[in-house]
């Protein structure tokens, strides 16, 4: 996730939203943005309201609650029609990895097809980014049928690692910059050939809900 371009778009809702500036991102996100929101209050003397969760209670969210900014998948994004996007910012493009505990060996992706892996955990793939990654991976990669029976189904990415930190699982699909964050806590972690999931492009979009605050148009 490119941190100076969310800066930026931060910095323009300020300008552009004249009360109150409420950001929501996917749990999967949570710790990149809270540290950009951390580094805009000190510099702006601006408070920013920030809600985190799976993309299904993100969006349902943004429905209901006046949200200046979400961050998610743009391809999530666009099937939201009830959500009045004004414009977009690239963020950057997501990775999905394999998150592997301490003590367990795995050494290339085909590998948690093996008995000696007992328990696999992903988000769920109609809640969130990484969980509609993981599922196209396993299906397109040909091995959901071998490991249907050790597959664990949770809500969000970071339960997902956090599964993988404690080992209550062998291995988890997350994204790259939360296996990253908790890389002291895990065994390590491998890429999966991006061929195998659709391309993940991770965007701001500034919602209606800021625009009719607008003293300008666009972001900066």
């Amino acid at each position: 996730m490119k941190k100076i371009g969310l800066f930026l778009c931060l910095f323009s809702a300020s300008i552009v939203c004249a009360e109150s500036l409420t950001i929501a991102a996917g749990a999967g996100y949570k710790k990149p943005v809270q540290e950009i929101v951390a580094v805009y209050e000190a510099k702006q003397n601006k408070k920013v309201e920030a809600i985190y969760g799976n993309m299904a209670q993100i969006f349902a969210q943004a429905k209901q609650t006046e949200i200046s900014i979400l961050i998610a998948d743009k391809k999530f994004l666009e099937k939201q029609k009830e959500l009045e996007v004004v414009d977009y910012l690239s963020l950057g493009e997501g990775k999905a990895v394999l998150a592997y505990a301490k003590g367990v060996r795995l050494e290339k992706w085909e590998d948690i097809a093996k008995d000696s892996i007992k328990r696999v955990a992903m988000p769920d793939a109609k809640k969130a980014i990484y969980g509609q990654a993981g599922a196209e991976f396993l299906e397109n990669a040909h091995i959901m049928q071998s490991i249907k029976d050790k597959l664990l189904v949770v809500a969000t990415v970071p339960q997902v690692a956090s599964y993988v930190s404690t080992h209550e699982v062998d291995v988890g699909i997350i994204n790259l910059s939360v296996a990253l964050d908790n890389y002291t806590k895990i065994g390590g972690y491998i890429k999966i050939p991006e061929q195998y999931y659709t391309k993940i492009e991770i965007v701001a979009a500034r919602l209606g809900s800021c625009q009719k605050k607008c003293f300008v148009s666009k972001l900066s």
